[in-house]
């Protein structure tokens, strides 16, 4: 491994560590404290709610400021609130968590890693039991998609002795894919039936188990993508649902070392990704960006056909693989901390690769085409 992708590894490398889940391990351990102190406070203004959504909308209306985003056009940067929120892109309207979703997060530096049914108005999420361990939780939403009021009824699905994180929903909307660890105490991915509330592990057999982390089911609902591989070299693989031996997804190769955090499209016929190495197009020659050859040697966003075939680099890093693209397969949501598109959430268009900033926050997710879930 070359010296110069040490500094990179300490940002990618929780993606892949086997005793932590992936892209939930670099979001809440970088604003753990943060967190805190935001839901504290959240949680006490919710109790007069009218007044912290007025005062919001009011900032937005009047006090956003403009940056160039990645099409070289201005876009609108909105205020952070201090909770989770959910923004709807077209309007620029700001609606935070109801109350029962923000008590139930807790002061976990797992909490949050949303993902939202896509046939159903249910939201699953991580939130802390009793004992203030990682737990899978459902919330309902609004068929408006925008969340519930103030106290939406809220139910624990997990009850995990050493806790359960990364949900991602089946596309029939009846199950969900989780990380946990069971009654024997080993870490795996489990499949919970959400009417019955029975879990399920997915028994892999092969070395490819090792390491695995950001599980989602793949659109024909037979299988799992998940990131496994080791810290130093990632890889994307998928299982059956049945359990059973992996199988490789995506091969590094013409410059591409490694490839986790991946997300399908909902055709199933793109996958996006972070890979690291030295990026060259498959002809050979250097990636480039808006004219720019990219050259840094650590992980980078990608898109690609499904078998790894026509990859090509896109703005952004690190996406939570339950939401990252827009259920009509035109955009991805990701983090902006990629030192191209300055940092906050991002918005990117596949066609084109053009992108635009569009919240403040940490990791975000689609609730439908226009409308995002934003984690702070």
């Amino acid at each position: 491994m070359k010296s110069d992708r040490f500094e990179e590894l300490e940002r990618f490398g929780p993606l892949f560590d086997t005793p932590q889940p992936s892209y939930e391990e670099f979001l809440r351990r970088r604003d753990r404290k943060r967190r805190h102190q935001r839901i504290t406070a959240g949680v006490l203004g919710i109790a007069v709610f009218v007044v912290p959504v007025w005062v919001i909308a009011t900032r937005v209306a009047s006090d956003r400021t403009q940056i160039s985003g990645g099409t070289g056009h201005p876009v609108s940067v909105f205020p952070r609130p201090e909770i989770d929120y959910v923004i709807d892109l077209n309007t620029g309207g700001v609606t935070l968590l109801p109350d029962a979703i923000i008590r139930s997060l807790g002061d976990s530096a797992e909490s949050g890693q949303y993902a939202a049914s896509p046939v159903a108005s249910l939201l699953a999420y991580v939130g802390a039991d009793d004992d203030g361990i990682p737990q899978i939780f459902v919330s309902g939403r609004s068929p408006g998609e925008s969340l519930g009021p103030a106290g939406t009824p809220v139910r624990q699905m997990t009850h995990d002795s050493k806790g359960a994180t990364s949900p991602a929903w089946s596309p029939d909307g009846t199950r969900i894919v989780y990380v946990g660890y069971g009654p024997g105490g080993a870490r795996g991915f489990f499949i919970l039936e959400v009417a019955t509330g029975h879990s399920t592990r997915v028994r892999m057999t092969d070395e490819g188990a090792r390491g695995s982390s950001a599980p989602q089911f793949t659109p024909d609902g037979a299988s799992l993508l998940y990131t496994g591989g080791t810290s130093e070299r990632p890889e994307l693989r998928t299982v059956p649902l049945a359990g059973g031996m992996s199988a490789l997804l995506i091969e590094p190769g013409a410059g591409l070392n490694d490839a986790g955090n991946g997300s399908l499209s909902p055709d199933g016929s793109l996958i996006t990704y972070l890979g690291g190495g030295s990026p060259m197009s498959p002809d050979g020659s250097p990636l480039t960006y808006h004219g720019m050859e990219i050259t840094h040697a650590g992980p980078g966003r990608f898109v690609s056909n499904i078998d790894g075939t026509g990859f090509r680099f896109l703005p952004g890093y690190l996406s939570n693989p339950a939401g990252t693209w827009s259920p009509d397969g035109s955009r991805i949501v990701c983090s902006g901390d990629d030192g191209v598109s300055g940092g906050g959430i991002i918005v990117v268009d596949i066609a084109t690769g053009n992108y635009s900033r569009v919240a403040e926050g940490v990791g975000a997710i689609w609730l439908n085409d226009h409308v995002l879930l934003v984690e702070v």
